[in-house]
């Protein structure tokens, strides 16, 4: 069976070669699923942004049948502008007159598909104060928060093949005592650990950059406080805090910019989307 949209053959490879575009992601995101169930889904999907792909271009060419030469090659100048005097674009353009005319229509399709895009999306008004705080305060703790963030340093021994858990637990035991006792956290750091830069500084860091087991430890120490020995994956640590900071919720004010351009993408994806189920509604879609 091939796949027809407003009678214009859909060739078979350009669904598998979409299939295998999506399917690194889709495998990933659904591994409950069985081989077959992916496959299946894989491909309708497949077929759905193809034939979606086809209906935007069949519009385009429709609003926008002809491109200026001027315009197409404008276009084409920025584009070898970019790629700096040597690049795909300039090696097709060096293959004769058949794959430099291929190259002026992939462009003028190029320009029909911002034109339709454009003019799509082009009556969206700019979101209402309203919306705008709504979407401020749905989103405020996930994305208009800066989290609490821990200024910290450890010392740590890595797992080695010559050395038992054993033997790396007492010696970091040993520096904990020191720690004790008064020595310089930094020094034995510096000394002692298989991290020894800066004496052993990690920066600021939020939850979420460092494995669970170490965040459990540290973020629970006050500033200046230091853990006993424990471990991770990564060995055996001793972590010093040296600074928090508490998370801190930006003014509306400071991200208005990045709600509004959010909001107006959203209503721009819902715009094309509202135009795709028009053009799906009235095309002869079949396969035969």
């Amino acid at each position: 069976m091939t796949l027809y949209v407003n009678e214009e053959k859909i060739e078979s490879l350009l669904i598998e070669a979409e299939i295998n575009h999506l399917r690194p992601n889709y495998r990933q995101v659904f591994a409950d699923q069985s081989e077959q169930e992916q496959e299946k889904q894989l491909a309708e999907w497949a077929r759905e942004n193809i034939i979606e792909a086809v209906l935007f271009r069949q519009a385009a060419e429709k609003a926008f049948p002809q491109i200026a030469r001027e315009e197409i090659q404008n276009a084409l100048n920025a584009l070898l502008e970019q790629e700096g005097g040597t690049g795909p674009i300039h090696q097709r353009l060096e293959c004769g007159d058949e794959e430099r005319r291929k190259v002026h229509d992939e462009i003028a399709e190029q320009i029909r598909h911002e034109k339709l895009h454009s003019q799509i999306t082009g009556q969206i008004s700019r979101p209402s104060e309203k919306e705008i705080r709504t979407y401020y305060d749905q989103h405020l703790v996930d994305r208009f928060t800066i989290p609490e963030m821990l200024h910290a340093a450890h010392i740590v021994k890595h797992p080695n093949a010559n050395e038992s858990k054993e033997q790396q637990y007492q010696q970091m035991s040993q520096i904990k005592e020191k720690l004790d006792n008064g020595a310089s956290f930094e020094e034995l750091a510096k000394t002692h650990s298989d991290c020894p830069d800066s004496g052993g500084d990690l920066g600021f860091f939020a939850r979420g950059k460092m494995v669970p087991v170490f965040e459990d430890v540290v973020f629970d120490l006050e500033p200046g406080a230091y853990s006993d020995v424990f471990e991770t994956e990564f060995g055996f640590h001793i972590v010093k805090v040296i600074e928090k900071r508490a998370s801190i919720p930006c003014s509306l004010e400071q991200v208005r910019d990045v709600i509004v351009r959010d909001l107006m993408q959203q209503a721009g994806e819902k715009a094309l989307e509202r135009f795709l189920d028009a053009q799906k509604e009235k095309a002869r879609i079949e396969e035969r």
